[in-house]
């Protein structure tokens, strides 16, 4: 699995390049809070990462990597040293007049129609803060719930044995040691728990945890068609993935459902709220040509559609 440094690099790269960028604007905030946002945080020769960088840096993450970078402050710091490399870059690419290349005006020429044609169109086709109304969304919900589908759940536990698929002996030891380790999970009585602890690999097993209530395509593609035929209490033969042997224990279950207005409000809200931007700023742009005499030259609009497709 990727570390988070690498995950969240060209994020960070991103909002270097965005805080760069604004530096050449007039800053809107008062002036104590600017000069909270400019202390310096790293350097490298002239170049300058302050703290409001780092504080957008860090918010514009999702909350996975900011608990990640809250636990190893490491990741910060390559975080930063990214933002000093991008700053590095684009002051090279400034004492060059690499923006005055024509490719290059021409991506910023399109990129800034794009963003002023986005922008004010969000402007003039926005949504009530009041929309959709409670009643509205009661009423959405209703006719639509017969399609919504919660799936079922699944908390399974599991007894893992390491066996690397390109290790022949590993894999031919773990099979022997988890059909013997299947044997006694699988006796009556047994303590699943305190096997997981004795036996597993797994660190969850080690402190007797589990999945949690889980759909079943959050379990590797092997364990799936075996833990959908498990009953609850029952454990699997070792089930062999690229990693090794499980041994698994449907601990609990929640059969396939639907899910409840308070459940699906807010992503039914969102939609909702998407749906009436669109239809607006669709009808926006249908009323400002109204407002005009449209003609299109048929011949040559067919020329042109013949001689780019051919």
């Amino acid at each position: 699995m990727k570390t988070v440094q690498h995950r969240w690099m060209a994020a960070a790269g991103a909002v270097c390049l965005a805080v760069t960028a604004q530096s050449f604007a007039a800053d809107p905030k008062p002036a104590d809070a600017r000069a909270s946002d400019t202390s310096v945080i790293a350097k490298a020769g002239s170049l300058e990462v302050q703290r409001g960088d780092v504080e957008n840096m860090l918010k514009s993450l999702p909350p996975q990597a900011r608990a990640e970078i809250k636990a190893n402050h490491a990741i910060a710091e390559r975080l930063v040293r990214s933002q000093l490399a991008d700053k590095a870059l684009l002051q090279q690419a400034q004492g060059k007049n690499w923006a005055q290349r024509p490719e290059v005006k021409a991506q910023i020429e399109a990129a800034t129609k794009d963003i002023v044609f986005r922008s004010y169109l969000a402007s003039v086709s926005t949504v009530p803060a009041d929309y959709p109304s409670s009643k509205e969304l009661q009423a959405v919900y209703d006719q639509t719930k017969g399609q919504m589908v919660k799936p079922a759940l699944y908390r399974v536990a599991q007894i893992f044995i390491p066996a690397p698929a390109n290790d022949a002996k590993a894999v031919a030891d773990g099979r022997r040691d988890s059909a013997a380790v299947a044997k006694q999970a699988q006796a009556p009585k047994a303590d699943f728990a305190a096997l997981m602890k004795k036996y597993s690999h797994d660190p969850a097993g080690k402190t007797g945890g589990d999945t949690g209530l889980i759909p079943l395509g959050q379990l590797l593609p092997e364990m799936r068609p075996v833990v959908a035929k498990l009953k609850k209490g029952d454990v699997s033969a070792p089930v062999q993935s690229g990693q090794g042997f499980h041994i698994l224990k449907l601990v609990d279950s929640a059969p396939q459902s639907t899910p409840t207005l308070a459940e699906v409000s807010d992503s039914l809200r969102n939609a909702l709220r998407q749906k009436r931007q669109q239809e607006t700023a669709a009808a926006y742009l249908q009323g400002l040509l109204n407002e005009q005499t449209v003609t299109v030259d048929g011949s040559a609009l067919n020329a042109v559609v013949d001689s780019a497709l051919k």
